[in-house]
């Protein structure tokens, strides 16, 4: 008989995602939205190899409350202080790390730690005082907006994520999504990290799991722009260009922005927009939709939008082109160059005389969608990982 496999204990630095919020405050088993966090961090909780997994959560905005199946595995802990100013800052990054130390120092079978996001700078600081491994994952970065400022500047700036680039350590995962995570990584991080520059998985069965929305009376023709509401998303991009068509006399069909309301001062603008171009009939928005009605939405629609040009390789671009839904996408950067040309119809500018020669470019020709439609498809199928693979892959790095 072979010996029982030992678990280890591991000690987890993370936010609450706005995806795991109903696991975290809600106490529900499952959460839907943030598939990078949601699908590894639901494999950990079943992962044979782990025991008790301690949880220090950065700054919740509620009370936790996780499911109670989760009591007797995960240990939580809470770092709920806001800082201000920069003295608070690294305050409040001290005593993360001296509650991480303290939380090592009293649970000697914590073998691992992982890092979610920039706070894998916290966890890098933990192990250099414990010893114990430590990996991080970062969802994506905005320091390519600012690389060519000295190391110093940048620190100070951003210190924790800073610190998840230039600390040796197990390992980095970054989601390769366009904001060009190698690149800053070539410029900060450290050649005792190995990187894990690595696409989002996505679900293979996602067109046999959506249902159509209850409380939407769709037309038979439809577009859609799929991201939450937040300036760098773009949004009044496509507004604009649409009114451009509006106030030549041509006609478009309704088109639906789906997404969480994130910054209610651009939601006020683009709503404001709207009804200064006077297109209420034509644009119209939709909040907190489950994501199986959005997937309807997004299989059903004429044409699908990516216009931002940070971050803009990430679950809906991915979803999409799996779905084999024509999409205007924005590449000026080259963060989709590895996606086939035929795959999507490419814009290079965020002019909007572009984005709306490509829209009547693609609404006249309907072959041309039905190509873009059967080569997404294609390529999806032989580019993509599920996310079942996905997950697995990460965390067998995480924790071997």
């Amino acid at each position: 008989m072979g010996k029982e496999q030992i678990r280890k204990d591991v000690l987890l630095v993370t936010n609450v995602w706005t995806g795991a919020a109903p696991f975290f405050y809600e106490g529900q088993e499952k959460s839907k939205g943030m598939p990078a966090f949601n699908n590894v961090f639901y494999k950990i909780l079943d992962d044979d190899r782990i025991g008790t997994i301690h949880v220090i959560v950065w700054q919740p905005e509620y009370v936790i409350s996780i499911p109670p199946k989760y009591n007797k595995k995960i240990q939580i802990y809470t770092v709920g202080e806001r800082s201000t100013n920069l003295f608070q800052k690294f305050k409040l990054i001290y005593t993360a790390v001296s509650l991480g130390v303290r939380i090592v120092q009293n649970n000697s079978n914590i073998q691992q730690l992982v890092g979610f996001g920039s706070l894998g700078g916290v966890t890098a600081l933990i192990s250099r005082k414990t010893s114990v491994p430590e990996f991080r994952r970062l969802y994506g970065t905005f320091l390519i907006n600012e690389i060519s400022e000295p190391k110093w500047k940048l620190f100070l700036k951003h210190p924790l994520e800073y610190l998840t680039f230039s600390m040796k350590g197990k390992g980095l995962i970054i989601t390769n999504d366009g904001t060009k995570g190698d690149i800053v990584f070539e410029k900060i991080g450290n050649k005792d990290l190995p990187l894990h520059f690595l696409l989002n998985g996505v679900d293979k069965n996602i067109a046999t799991n959506i249902k159509r929305p209850k409380n939407i009376s769709l037309p038979d023709n439809f577009m859609t722009y799929v991201a939450r509401l937040d300036p760098w998303k773009s949004q009044h991009l496509l507004i604009e260009a649409l009114h451009c068509i509006h106030t030549k006399g041509l006609d478009f069909p309704v088109t639906y922005i789906i997404g969480a309301a994130w910054d209610k001062e651009y939601v006020a603008r683009l709503s404001m927009m709207v009804n200064k171009f006077g297109l209420e009939d034509k644009i119209k928005f939709i909040y907190g939709l489950p994501i199986q009605e959005v997937h309807y939405m997004l299989l059903h629609s004429d044409i699908t939008f990516s216009l931002y040009h940070t971050s803009n390789l990430g679950n809906v671009f991915i979803e999409a082109v799996q779905l084999g839904v024509p999409m205007i996408a924005l590449n000026d950067t080259g963060s989709l160059d590895l996606i086939d040309l035929n795959a999507f119809f490419e814009i290079k500018s965020n002019k909007i005389e572009v984005i709306e020669d490509a829209i009547l470019n693609l609404l006249e020709n309907d072959e041309l969608r039905h190509q873009i439609s059967e080569n997404a498809k294609k390529f999806a199928n032989r580019t993509f990982l599920s996310w079942e693979e996905r997950a697995k892959r990460e965390i067998d790095l995480i924790i071997e």
